[in-house]
């Protein structure tokens, strides 16, 4: 019997199962086709138009990610491998991966298994679609709040960039938790509150307009230990956290 494709594969990881999965431009659609609706902010408007997928891998990310995280692409691609490792034949899932670059480098760093990038942007997904020629890849259009995978379904789990963005911040970091397996690591990236308080002042009169928001230093990192991970770690660069963990693997829940 031959191996699952990578949709199959991602499929079979859904808790309750999907039985007539849609398919748009390449990806598994999962939200209704009237889900989309809603007043979003400034950048999510941003992320889900069709302009920023065109621009994002060489102008949009690595502009605006040089200057809040003072890292270059290529350093910040050393250092989510230092702390996720992936493994040959893990599951991995990469939560908001926009066009796609981070789940096709990390498709890049390990053989078998399956990486499934996952997104709530239609024009992101079908840039990624379009970019990706790599059997072992996936795409899945879903809402990050409410993840379809099943409990403890993926070794490595990342989240790179779009924590900032979303309604409720930290139902979704619950999410990428909930589906870590034992053993599995996880990294975020996301805005960190520091800097000279007129700085702060100014980024906090901004929030409600932009869509952007800042955490403390201290919020991923207490979530990760009160959920149990074990050799949690944080990276401070800029106005940005890179915050990482693994799951011990004798926790079965």
């Amino acid at each position: 019997m031959s191996a699952p494709s990578a949709p199959e594969h991602a499929l079979s990881l859904m808790d309750p199962p999907i039985e007539a999965p849609r398919i748009t431009d390449g990806y598994l659609d999962l939200l209704d086709p009237g889900e989309d609706a809603g007043r979003p902010s400034v950048a999510q408007r941003a992320m889900r138009s069709t302009v920023v997928p065109r621009i994002y891998e060489r102008a949009w990310r690595p502009f605006l990610f040089t200057l809040w995280t003072l890292r270059t692409t290529g350093a910040e691609e050393r250092l989510v491998r230092d702390l996720l490792r992936p493994a040959d034949g893990d599951v991995t899932l990469d939560v908001a991966c926009g066009p796609g670059n981070t789940t096709r480098r990390l498709r890049a760093s390990y053989d078998g298994g399956v990486v499934v990038g996952f997104d709530y942007s239609a024009t992101m997904l079908a840039r990624a679609t379009a970019d990706t020629f790599d059997a072992g890849v996936t795409y899945v259009r879903g809402d990050a709040h409410r993840l379809p995978f099943a409990d403890g379904s993926c070794d490595v789990v990342s989240c790179l960039g779009a924590l900032y963005l979303v309604e409720d911040p930290f139902r979704v970091v619950d999410e990428l938790l909930r589906v870590l397996a034992p053993g599995g690591r996880i990294a975020i990236l996301a805005t960190c509150d520091r800097g000279p308080a007129p700085l702060r002042a100014l980024t906090g009169l901004a929030e409600p307009l932009s869509g952007l928001r800042t955490f403390a230093p201290d919020a991923f990192m207490s979530r990760f230990e009160a959920d149990g991970l074990e050799d949690v770690r944080i990276e401070v660069s800029g106005v940005s956290q890179t915050v990482a963990g693994r799951r011990p693997l004798d926790d079965r829940g």
